[in-house]
């Protein structure tokens, strides 16, 4: 087969849906599939090139976009992700869209509609399939040309407005197939409106390789210290000061590092209020009852990330709203013992007492509790952290991905006929 993969980023842009296609894309290729890719143009890149051995078409055309085209759609999108990741957002602000870049998305939209359909007809296809909520646009143009799959990247629950929801819903009608996260997001699309029988569930996936930084090394951490890593943007949605609270009750030798800085995108946490959520933090930590164990190490690069996972002893993911938490699949690649909070999807990954332990938002003393439990039983911890291990290759890695995906490509097939 050959898919055509239509999404607002990819490589060299980093981030979660360039990764996903990434590994997707080389997990194909292995397989014997062709894929090429259409994507927004990164700063000096070309209009079409290869990247990392695959054919990727850029959007826009040379000075096809001014800067408040590019301004408007990128505040029309702050706003689905404030709507989606639960932040308050007045309904009005829908039926009045036009006054927040909802013009400018839709301009965005109408080049990657030209640009999808040339590189299509070059390429000829088998399956496009339209990755997140950026391009929902372009699926009502797609829809009669060739069979369309389309996967929703961010929550998608019953607590957003429903005219929120059925707005969205609008454009995904379009498509063969719409893909969500978990269960839970396919079956509050499907009480939405959305029929039941072009709905999927694919979980997120990764691919890991083996890190040649040394984490502790770098933050001078000694071996013999309980590693806790808490992998996650500042933000207050994420559940640091939970975390900061229970370690405070800790009783063995521990180091708790935060891995992560910023929020998803500039304003959906203000400036003022993010800077001020991590002051907090850090001065919290200052206190005397930490004995200097706590660590704000910032962003980090993924070679470093990936040695942070292969030397902690536990991932803590404290969330109170979560999309999926790919750090608690990311710590299971690894082998790690996890706790999480019961959100989002991080319960289809985290088994109580089998892989580690789910805990209620925003309380620290179960979370303390299920901490001490685990890094004070080191039997404990390391049958869970094989077990971690067995449910992310079996759920969770790129191989079960790319297969998932196959099989949806052959019967969105097999239904076109």
């Amino acid at each position: 087969m050959k898919i055509l993969y239509a999404s607002q980023s990819f490589l060299p842009s980093t981030g979660g849906v360039s990764y996903y296609l990434m590994w997707l894309g080389r997990k194909l290729k292995d397989a014997k599939h062709e894929v090429v890719f259409v994507n927004m143009k990164p700063p000096k890149g070309k209009g079409r090139e290869e990247i990392a051995g695959f054919k990727v078409f850029r959007v826009p055309a040379e000075g096809e976009f001014d800067h408040d085209t590019l301004s408007g759609y990128s505040k029309f999108k702050e706003l689905v992700l404030k709507v989606f990741h639960n932040r308050d957002v007045p309904v009005d602000m829908l039926y009045n869209k036009h006054l927040y870049g909802y013009n400018e998305y839709l301009k965005v939209n109408e080049s990657f509609q030209r640009a999808i359909s040339e590189a299509a007809d070059l390429e000829q296809p088998d399956v496009v399939h339209v990755h997140d909520f950026q391009l929902l646009p372009c699926l009502p143009s797609l829809v009669d040309s060739w069979p369309l799959a389309f996967t929703w990247h961010i929550p998608f629950t019953e607590e957003v407005h429903n005219s929120w929801r059925e707005a969205m819903l609008e454009y995904m009608k379009n498509a063969s197939a719409s893909i969500f996260s978990t269960k839970g997001y396919a079956s509050a699309a499907i009480k939405s409106g959305l029929p039941f029988n072009r709905v999927g569930v694919i979980p997120p996936f990764i691919d890991v390789e083996q890190p040649k930084a040394k984490f502790r090394e770098r933050f001078g951490i000694s071996n013999d210290k309980k590693l806790i890593i808490c992998v996650a943007r500042m933000d207050k949605f994420k559940g640091q000061k939970t975390l900061l609270d229970a370690a405070a009750a800790l009783d063995i030798d521990y180091q708790l590092v935060f891995i992560g800085n910023g929020s998803f995108s500039k304003d959906v946490l203000k400036v003022k209020e993010k800077e001020s959520y991590g002051k907090e933090l850090k001065e919290k930590a200052k206190n005397e009852i930490y004995g200097g164990r706590v660590i704000f190490a910032g962003a980090v690069d993924r070679d470093l990330l990936m040695a942070a996972y292969n030397e902690c002893d536990l991932v803590v993911l404290p969330s109170v709203h979560e999309g999926f938490g790919l750090a608690i699949t990311e710590g299971m690649a690894f082998g790690k013992p996890v706790i999480g909070t019961a959100v989002g999807g991080i319960p289809s990954q985290i088994w109580p007492g089998v892989n580690g332990y789910l805990v209620r938002p925003d309380d620290p003393r179960s979370l303390s509790d299920a901490i001490r439990h685990i890094l004070k039983n080191s039997e404990l911890a390391e049958e869970m952290g094989k077990n971690s291990k067995a449910i992310f290759e079996r759920y969770f890695s790129a191989e079960r991905g790319a297969k998932d995906h196959i099989e949806l490509y052959s019967r969105l097939l097999k239904f076109r006929g």
